[in-house]
């Protein structure tokens, strides 16, 4: 029996696709807010920090990946990785749980725009599941029936990202990686990605603005500046 109107609006173009961002960074901004911690806790130490030693040393996704060499090189003695990284996760967690914390007004256009199509939506983070969890309910990210994925790596597990990762958050999704999109801001997030064989956007933002995007279907620094339904038309999204 054929579907009805309803029944084809409800599945739409993109039934089959699925929209996966970086919660984090993409939608967020937490890479600044990381930035602004680090730079507090080596001041503490009477440190000097910029971004520009930010951006050499700490785009890792995963804190936990850089912090021993990155206290290293910056001479810090009196905390280890591990207690720098636990605080640097809980100020993170605080500052996104703030009632002045919005979500990338873009990204909502795009996110908005992907379920009136019938994909699913999904996100990953670099804070443990149960906070990632936690500031998703907060940000309201259920509006667009977000799934939440943590991309800490356990001790089985290698950091994120890597293809795996992206491949593993499909299958979750009951979804085929060549029908997903990623909307990444980190050179490593978007290589590994694209050997995930998705789709990529690549959102940059001052941190990152300088790495190769290469092989990404868009390189943009605001998605507001993009009509998404006609760039998922051109990538039969």
């Amino acid at each position: 029996m054929a579907a009805s109107k309803k029944d084809k609006a409800v599945e739409g173009a993109s039934a089959k696709s699925a929209l996966i961002f970086e919660m984090d960074n993409v939608a967020l901004g937490a890479r600044q807010i990381r930035y602004d911690v680090l730079a507090g806790i080596l001041k503490e130490q009477g440190i000097a920090f910029s971004p520009v030693l930010f951006s050499r040393y700490c785009l890792h996704p995963a804190p936990s990946a850089f912090m021993p060499e990155f206290l290293k090189i910056m001479k810090v003695k009196s905390a280890t990785p591990e207690q720098v990284v636990d605080r640097l996760t809980g100020e993170t967690v605080s500052r996104l749980m703030q009632k002045t914390t919005l979500v990338n007004g873009g990204l909502v256009k795009w996110m908005e725009a992907a379920v009136a199509r019938g994909a699913v939506v999904a996100c990953v983070s670099m804070l443990p599941q149960e906070s990632a969890e936690a500031v998703a309910s907060h940000l309201g990210f259920d509006r667009w029936g977000v799934q939440v994925f943590s991309g800490l790596p356990s001790a089985a597990d290698r950091s994120f990202p890597r293809a795996e990762h992206w491949l593993r958050m499909a299958k979750a999704i009951d979804r085929n990686p060549k029908r997903c999109l990623a909307l990444v801001s980190s050179m490593a997030t978007a290589k590994t990605a694209l050997a995930a064989m998705m789709h990529v956007v690549a959102v940059p933002d001052a941190f990152t603005e300088y790495q190769d995007f290469c092989g990404a279907n868009l390189v943009c620094a605001d998605l507001k500046e993009v009509k998404p339904n006609e760039f998922f038309e051109e990538i039969s999204f």
